[in-house]
């Protein structure tokens, strides 16, 4: 543990100077190659792999998609192989077109399990005779099965809800897990009881859990999953899927693809110590923060909403009966405590989640309500139980020596 905020400050700047390295060290292969190489140019990646280079969007990046172990157990019964994206979006994109590619009538009745904004926009950008929706509200009392079911088992919208794979309907034809929350630490037993069909990937962003904190590139990650004796050739599919990417457009650069070359990434042993750290961190935040706060809402982590919920790397924490002036009152307090309180750290997105970072969220009315996002991230050591110490009090609305959140925002 660490035992002053000089320590963290430090492990700050060795953690950007490492991040330095390694990009430098990629950048140097990738900035003398033409976007067009010629015939037989080949590059060495910082890891030793050799790769040849055609047009970039056809990047071989076998050499990570081969790399460790599977992510995830594949379930009795089914065979996987990983293909990479260049986002978790990417990857989500060139899932719906190869789901739609094996669709026998050209659509698939569809249900998102979930509330992640940006894949709510991106199944609107596809047409309701192709990507017909079912309702969220819809049971599995109320409808007997979907073509496509997009899952998230642990999701937020200025709250977290926990997903229950058993009161969805059964899935015909391709299930899409989106792990992005919860990394490693998703039981996927409960989602394929209920999957009849011979598709389904695991799917994540791998900029958030998979990099050490270090946010060198952005990549989605892809377990795709094929059922045996269902007719389909899994290696076959995998091909299909990169071959989607390619004329998407969508696959890794020869940049980041020397900084994913990285040893920690997709190293299946450090992604879940990485992971198990910070998820122990947000846990006990919310802990402190608890259910029966008069001040903020009681679903502010997926361990309070159920026993058996996946983890998960934040706490989103909305106010009761809070507006949006409210929560930016809130964010003042907390942003004044910070640094009354000498606690190493930052406001903006929590990408990457290596130290402690916070801000407020403010979406549009129809995606959910404002909510403060803390995240405790991988580091600890002495700002990790100051901030337990800073939320458990503004939790029992204590709000330091008398002054309230409303007096601290109009101070400033």
């Amino acid at each position: 543990m660490l035992e002053d905020d000089a320590d963290e400050q430090q492990l700050e700047a060795a953690a950007l100077e490492l991040r330095r390295h390694c990009l430098a060290r990629a950048h140097r292969q990738a900035d003398p190659k033409l976007k067009s190489p010629c015939a037989g140019t080949v590059a060495r990646l910082p890891c030793g792999s050799r790769v040849s280079l055609g047009y970039e969007r056809d990047l071989d990046v076998s050499a990570l998609e081969q790399r460790g172990g599977e992510d995830y157990p594949t379930p009795p019964g089914w065979r996987s192989l990983r293909v990479l994206c260049r986002s978790g979006q990417a990857a989500l994109a060139c899932l719906l077109h190869l789901a739609l590619s094996t669709a026998r009538d050209g659509t698939l009745r569809t249900r998102h399990a979930g509330r992640y904004f940006e894949t709510k926009a991106l199944l609107d950008l596809w047409p309701r005779s192709v990507l017909p929706r079912v309702p969220a509200e819809a049971s599995a009392f109320d409808v007997q099965d979907v073509d496509l079911l997009i899952g998230e088992p642990a999701a937020c919208s200025g709250g977290f809800e926990v997903a229950r794979p058993e009161a969805l309907p059964r899935v015909r034809h391709v299930l899409l897990l989106d792990t992005t929350m919860s990394g490693p630490a998703v039981d996927l037993a409960p989602w394929f009881a209920h999957h009849d069909g011979a598709i389904a990937a695991v799917f994540r962003s791998g900029l958030k859990l998979d990099q050490a904190g270090l946010e060198l590139a952005n990549v989605g990650i892809v377990q795709l999953m094929v059922r045996e004796g269902s007719g389909l050739d899994p290696e076959a599919l995998a091909e299909k899927l990169r071959h989607i990417r390619g004329l998407t457009a969508t696959g890794l650069t020869l940049d980041e693809l020397g900084a994913l070359s990285a040893p920690w990434f997709l190293d299946r042993d450090y992604f879940r110590r990485y992971t198990e750290r910070l998820f122990a961190h947000n846990a006990a935040l919310a802990q402190a923060i608890g259910r029966d706060s008069p001040v903020f809402e009681p679903d502010c982590h997926p361990c309070l909403v159920s026993e058996t919920a996946p983890p998960a790397a934040f706490c989103a924490l909305r106010l009761r009966d809070g507006d949006l002036a409210a929560h930016r009152r809130l964010l003042a307090c907390v942003e004044h405590e910070v640094g009354r309180r000498g606690i190493v750290a930052t406001k903006g997105g929590s990408f990457g989640f290596r130290g402690i970072r916070y801000e407020l969220v403010e979406p549009n009315p129809e995606d959910g309500a404002p909510f403060l996002r803390a995240a405790l991230g991988f580091r600890g050591g002495a700002g990790v139980a100051a901030m337990i110490e800073l939320f458990g009090e503004l939790a029992r609305g204590n709000f330091t020596a008398g002054r309230d959140v409303h007096s601290l925002a109009s101070a400033r």
